[in-house]
């Protein structure tokens, strides 16, 4: 009686598992949404199932219903949309990955808003796909390799090539030209440091009286100076004014100069007065008379 009792309570545990499996699946195959029927044509290889997500501009609208596959190396992929929802006229499909774990959904993308849809039961344009993870991954390993090549010829040219022995020498050349410049730059600051003190000290020696009386000397020099020139100005304005009376023919120089008559009778009268003083000469007794008792 007690091993029947759990045969009956066995069986029905695995009935009600069943149920529960079959009903889970039914489920998320969408079974107990409604919706109308839309159709997408991709090609082969798209790792779409049923009951994933209809994605409309990133809104979940509804499920995939079934997956045919094509001898034309095609998928016609079967949407089942909520009837709530309608696809705009533009909208192109396309199997994008969710997740890393290889699931993909269908994603509706429309181009831009409109007001004019498709009619149910359309083939919705499919767009392009988005990489998958096996894309994703190939794309990584490639990387990867390009990635190796590089260490590998770093590891030839520095390690084996001896270039990181070069890079430390050009260091190391490079430290010691630092130390040399530094020295340089301090031998230059000690003599300039130097000069600066002679300088101050040959300016402390320049007697400060001394400095200031040939100050003044040169004052008093440019005053003297100064006054000379007017007295030159001064005398040289009366010459001019003394040359200009001379030129007008005022006073005797004036009359002298400027009246030729008066200069010929001058001539005449000093010629007669040589030729007198000539014969006086020659024949004293003439003008003179001397008589002795």
């Amino acid at each position: 009686m007690r091993t029947r009792d759990n045969v009956l309570v066995g069986v029905v545990i695995a009935l009600g598992l069943v149920i529960l499996s079959v009903g889970l699946i039914y489920l998320v195959r969408g079974g107990l949404q409604s919706g109308y029927a839309m159709y997408v044509r991709v090609p082969w290889g798209a790792g779409i199932k049923q009951g994933q997500t209809v994605f409309l501009a990133g809104a979940d609208v509804g499920y995939v219903g079934d997956v045919n596959l094509r001898e034309d190396g095609t998928l016609i992929i079967t949407l089942r949309i909520n009837n709530r929802f309608k696809i705009p006229e533009g909208t192109t499909a396309t199997i994008e990955p969710n997740g890393f774990f290889g699931d993909v959904d269908v994603a509706l993308r429309p181009s831009r808003p409109s007001g004019s849809y498709l009619a149910r039961g359309d083939t919705i344009p499919a767009g392009h796909a988005g990489p998958s993870m096996a894309d994703l991954l190939a794309r990584a390993d490639s990387a990867s390799g390009r990635l190796s090549d590089v260490a590998r010829s770093v590891q030839v040219e520095m390690v084996q090539g001896g270039g990181i022995a070069d890079l430390r020498k050009t260091l190391e050349g490079a430290e010691k030209l630092v130390n040399q410049l530094n020295q340089i730059a301090t031998t230059q600051a000690t003599e300039l440091s130097k000069t600066t003190h002679a300088l101050n000290r040959a300016v402390s020696a320049i007697d400060s009286s001394a400095v200031d009386s040939i100050v003044q000397n040169f004052k008093s020099s440019s005053s003297n100076l100064s006054s000379l020139t007017g007295n030159l100005e001064k005398a040289t304005n009366e010459l001019d004014a003394l040359l200009a009376k001379v030129d007008s023919g005022g006073g005797t120089a004036g009359k002298l100069l400027n009246d030729p008559s008066l200069y010929n009778r001058l001539n005449a009268a000093l010629a007669s007065i040589d030729s007198l003083t000539t014969d006086l000469k020659k024949n004293p007794s003439r003008y003179i008379s001397v008589h002795v008792f």
